[in-house]
């Protein structure tokens, strides 16, 4: 079979594309937790502490913190420094995750498409997003991918709240305030995950991330595997 050939093919997908991959994302979140747990603690050390309006003689005065502009009688400085902007930053990463796993489905695709001179086209299809590259690797490429199992059922999962960032701005409520109940039921299943209104990501929601696109892909690096051996 075409498809076993070694070289730039589908066999030799997960060995030489994404492990290497997975290892530069490692590290990446690696340094997005250093650079957040550094944030936090220039907060805690570097917060200032006032009092204003002093009356001793009332035994009064108003007491604020400030941190980079922002005081504690406007905002809640700890929950902001501490959880609301950690969260932005991991939010951030999050896409940066996420549009590593639709680029190696669509890579995968296109190996099977050149390798095997297939002439359906992906862009061909009717569904989007890794719905489409899962679709294609069935019916054109034809990969036995069981969408059943936990390893996509956690991937599905993840392109929910993905889904929730792009089109709803992480609320956890829809445009006319009914509560989006799969996406809040999600948070409640995953112990990095929170939120009453809008998701929080928490530290280590990254590598549960980047771990369970590994599982998947592993999982169709098996498939792939198979289909090539001698029978």
């Amino acid at each position: 079979m075409t498809g076993c050939l070694p070289g730039r093919v589908p066999l030799n997908w997960y060995r030489n594309n994404v492990t290497v991959s997975l290892e530069l994302l490692d590290v990446f979140i690696r340094n997005v937790e250093s650079q957040i747990e550094l944030s936090i603690q220039e907060f805690k050390i570097k917060k200032e502490t006032l009092s204003l309006d002093e009356e001793p003689e009332f035994n009064y005065s108003r007491i604020i913190d400030i941190h980079l502009g922002l005081d504690s009688e406007t905002f809640d400085l700890e929950n902001i420094f501490t959880e609301y902007f950690p969260s932005i930053q991991r939010r951030s990463a999050f896409l940066s995750l996420y549009g590593f796993l639709e680029h190696e489905l669509d890579n995968l695709c296109a190996l099977f498409k050149k390798t095997e001179n297939l002439k359906v086209d992906l862009r061909e299809s009717n569904h989007w997003g890794i719905e489409r590259s899962i679709k294609y690797l069935e019916i054109v490429a034809g990969l036995t991918i069981d969408t059943g199992n936990d390893k996509w059922g956690k991937v599905k999962s993840i392109n929910k709240i993905r889904n929730l960032l792009i089109h709803n701005d992480g609320k956890l409520d829809d445009i006319d305030g009914n509560p989006k109940k799969k996406e809040r039921n999600i948070l409640k299943q995953n112990k990095y995950l929170s939120g009453d209104y809008e998701i929080i990501f928490s530290k280590g929601y990254l590598s549960f991330v980047l771990k369970t696109f590994n599982d998947f892909f592993k999982y169709l690096d098996e498939l792939i595997q198979n289909r090539c051996e001698p029978t």
